[in-house]
């Protein structure tokens, strides 16, 4: 999207969320798994959150979390003092909004989709009403480096004669500053590479940032691919900071990896140390980086594959912050060297609707309306219908 009115985008939208949900009413949601939890720690940061609905009778006899957990009907009991959002998976979603519609509640009225509230309301909310800055995900990649070589790393880090140098510590101190200085919540921050824990100074890094920061984020965590043991001061600092380690699962393509995986778990677990290990990674999407080139695609298609994309990887890297991860290290590593100047200068936020310019940016808008590299990519969107082996090795 391209910036018309910097600093004043969604103040019509705002003004028409606020009446909706700045009125009194408590926000259900109606889902108590995965995603409902997610949602739920969002709205009580605000003393919004009325409640789980669920139509699970064993959720709603022993609840979920030390919270109760009522039925969809009880629900309608009281559902002039509420608002109801759905928070269910593709498969489960049309199911649970016919429910909805079936009981006489009306969509954007009554009801809300989760990805409508999280990707768009949710971050207006905070922004316009409680004056806060919020951002979804944002990622310090401390280095390009890794230990594997996956043929299609979204990162391109195997394209080694191309690789950036990995930050210096002061840069990364710097980094989580510049960042911190202007946001207020973010649900997930994360220390991402290439693989983060060949960054010799992690320990350090979790410390700085956990003491500093701790408390601006819902969730910390380290994404890794598991193949190299977490140092014992680094599992204390991850004890200490309420850090995660996030481990992808590599094994269907690289089998040597389930025994691995087995080791780091056990360890993992006898110190201690939150973890999550995903499930075997089957495909990937193919954003084509290595194919891809829409040099003489017009602008305006441009646009319209950016507005589709709706990546949610930010990135911070000094004082700049990057919509998409990907493309500035996918143009770095792969020697494409365009998009320089695709990102917002935090240090350039001073005025007083900074949290607004911050939101907007956030959202998708800038003044080009795209990424450079946006010419070099499938876009998320387009990528999903190309799916290609999982951590395939060069």
């Amino acid at each position: 999207m391209q910036w018309n009115n910097p600093g004043h985008e969604y103040d019509k939208d705002a003004e028409q969320i606020i009446r909706t949900f700045c009125n009194g009413r408590k926000i259900f949601v109606f889902g108590a798994g995965i995603l409902g939890k997610d949602i739920r720690q969002r709205l009580e940061l605000f003393g919004c959150f009325g409640g789980f609905i669920d139509n699970n009778e064993e959720k709603q006899k022993n609840g979920v979390d030390g919270t109760g957990v009522m039925s969809f009907s009880d629900y309608m009991k009281i559902s002039k003092k509420g608002l109801l959002v759905i928070a269910a998976d593709i498969k489960n979603i049309s199911a649970l909004c016919a429910q909805a519609v079936d009981a006489g509640l009306v969509q954007s009225v009554d009801y809300f989709l989760w990805m409508d509230f999280i990707r768009k309301i949710y971050p207006i909310l905070i922004t316009y009403y409680y004056d806060k800055s919020y951002v979804e995900l944002a990622q310090i990649s401390l280095t390009e480096k890794c230990t594997l070589k996956c043929r299609k790393c979204a990162h391109a880090c195997a394209y080694k004669e191309n690789r950036v140098p990995e930050l210096t510590l002061e840069d990364v101190y710097f980094s989580a500053n510049s960042f911190f200085s202007k946001i207020d919540i973010i649900r997930e921050f994360v220390l991402i590479g290439g693989e983060p824990l060949l960054y010799q100074k992690l320990p350090q890094v979790v410390e700085y940032i956990g003491e500093k920061y701790r408390d601006k984020m819902i969730t910390f965590s380290i994404a890794t691919n598991g193949t190299i043991v977490p140092s014992e001061l680094l599992m204390k600092q991850c004890i200490k900071y309420r850090v995660i380690i996030k481990i992808s699962n590599y094994s269907r393509a690289i089998p040597r990896l389930t025994v691995v995986y087995e080791r780091l778990e056990q360890l993992l677990k006898s110190r201690g140390v939150a973890y999550e290990l995903g499930s075997p990674e089957v495909e990937w999407f193919d954003y084509g980086f290595d194919y891809v080139n829409n040099e003489e695609t017009p602008q305006e298609e441009i646009i319209k594959r950016f507005d589709e994309c709706k990546t949610n990887c930010r990135e911070i890297r000094k004082n700049r912050f990057y919509y998409c991860v990907m493309a500035r290290s996918v143009s770095e590593n792969m020697g494409f060297d365009v998009g320089q100047e695709d990102y917002l200068d935090l240090e350039q936020l001073s005025d007083e609707n900074y949290k607004k310019v911050f939101l907007e940016f956030n959202l998708g808008y800038s003044k080009k309306g795209y990424l450079d590299m946006c010419r070099h990519c499938n876009g998320a969107a387009y990528a999903k219908q190309k799916r290609i082996p999982a951590a395939e090795q060069i």
